[in-house]
């Protein structure tokens, strides 16, 4: 190899370096980027490991709390999907609004209904004044998440998407 590179012109000889120095800097620089994909991978594995952990580490707790929480619920003050979503409706009333689907998720004491809801063009009181109808009702009837961005055609007012859940209360089978 050194003698085909020696047998070279000065000017081949510096455009083989000049092209051999591209290549490896296009390779680490890949490498490089894969590297970097790999450490993010390992970071993330790594903090959701110890997230997991801390889940078990507490799991008595968890469950003790939760236990407390399912027998100071009233339930005749749960909903189930076809109040919560009459309900919701009322709340609703005169405002620009659209109800999605439900979603249940069952576990044996309890069902957790969701629904998206959709308000568009709407003022900041109006959302209060819903927010405090939402209230009243809780912890039957909360918002589990929300986003709020201004209207593009008039900025006095908001488009809001709130995801609401409601809690049945589940009888036990006799």
């Amino acid at each position: 190899m050194k003698q085909f590179f020696l047998q070279r012109s000065a000017r081949e000889r510096w455009l083989i370096l000049i092209f051999t120095g591209m290549a490896l800097t296009w390779w680490s620089m890949a490498l490089n980027s894969r590297v970097g994909i790999q450490y993010r991978g390992w970071q993330s594995a790594s903090l959701e490991r110890e997230a997991q952990e801390l889940w078990l580490q507490n799991r008595d707790s968890i469950l003790a709390r939760v236990a407390s929480a399912g027998q100071s619920l009233d339930s005749t003050k749960a909903m189930d999907s076809a109040q919560s979503f009459a309900a919701l409706n009322t709340m609703l009333s005169g405002l620009n609004a659209e109800l999605g689907s439900q979603r249940t998720d069952r576990t044996d004491q309890f069902a957790l209904h969701s629904l998206q809801v959709n308000i568009r063009q709407v003022s900041l009181s109006a959302i209060l004044q819903f927010y405090e109808k939402l209230s009243a009702k809780a912890p039957y009837l909360g918002i589990d998440q929300c986003v709020l961005a201004t209207d593009r055609a008039n900025s006095g007012l908001l488009n809001v998407n709130f995801r609401i859940y409601s809690i049945e209360v589940i009888a036990p089978a006799k």
